[in-house]
């Protein structure tokens, strides 16, 4: 963490399904600011190395919200103007044997197609099948991990109509690739500077422009995407 004029830094070290770990930059008085956070029932502070440990209800509050949450009763600690959330980029994202097992199908659909197999028929119902339940099953895993699924996953809309039509093994590799492609492309630490403004006793973050969300982020790949599908259509 660097040292900015006006500035407190907050970095996220790890975050699990119902736990998470931050490293503040400066010490903080008591647990008792990030217990009152809604679905947050235990916090442990640990002064010597300046690292808080929340277990929080993750259907009670989301991890983006939490974090967030966490900023301000941080921020309220302290007198800065400034505050900067840094935290890694999603964990290394294991992919499901379904993914592998879908790209292998496309595979086999592709070659079949070039070759003009007879088989063509059969592969190309199993290409979109089995893509289609390695997205299903991508999507429940953030779900059930993260309490959201990046927009990304709506790929599975342009694959389901493309069932039957001409060029569906491109269906396939597309939706595929938007899915999945992201989680092989490592990305550095991302940090997300707030403005903090205290009024009548309240204190609100606000995100500064310059930085993007994972959700915009998602958001922006999935948008070209769906350009880039419809330019194939």
């Amino acid at each position: 963490m660097r040292n900015e004029q006006g500035a407190v830094h907050m970095e996220v070290l790890s975050a699990i399904h119902g736990r998470i770990r931050l490293q503040l930059e400066r010490p903080v008085e008591s647990e008792a600011p990030f217990m009152k956070i809604p679905g947050v029932y235990a916090c442990r502070y640990n002064p010597r190395i300046r690292t808080l440990l929340c277990e929080y209800d993750p259907d009670a509050i989301s991890e983006e919200k939490l974090i967030v949450r966490l900023g301000a009763a941080y921020a309220a600690q302290t007198d800065a103007a400034l505050l900067h959330i840094k935290r890694a980029e999603e964990q290394p994202f294991a992919m499901a044997p379904s993914s592998y097992l879908a790209l292998l199908c496309i595979g086999l659909d592709g070659a079949a197609s070039l070759a003009g197999s007879p088989l063509t028929a059969f592969t190309r119902w199993l290409s979109t099948g089995a893509t289609m339940a390695a997205v299903v099953e991508h999507g429940y895993q953030e779900l059930h991990v993260r309490g959201s699924f990046d927009p990304e996953v709506m790929s599975v809309v342009y694959l389901i109509n493309s069932v039957g039509k001409p060029g569906a093994v491109r269906a396939s590799l597309l939706a595929w690739i938007i899915t999945f492609g992201r989680h092989l492309i490592p990305r550095a630490p991302r940090e997300q500077p707030y403005l903090i403004r205290r009024a009548n006793g309240r204190l609100t973050l606000t995100p500064m422009a310059g930085s993007e969300s994972e959700l915009a982020f998602a958001g922006s790949m999935f948008q070209q995407g769906m350009e880039m599908m419809a330019h194939k259509a």
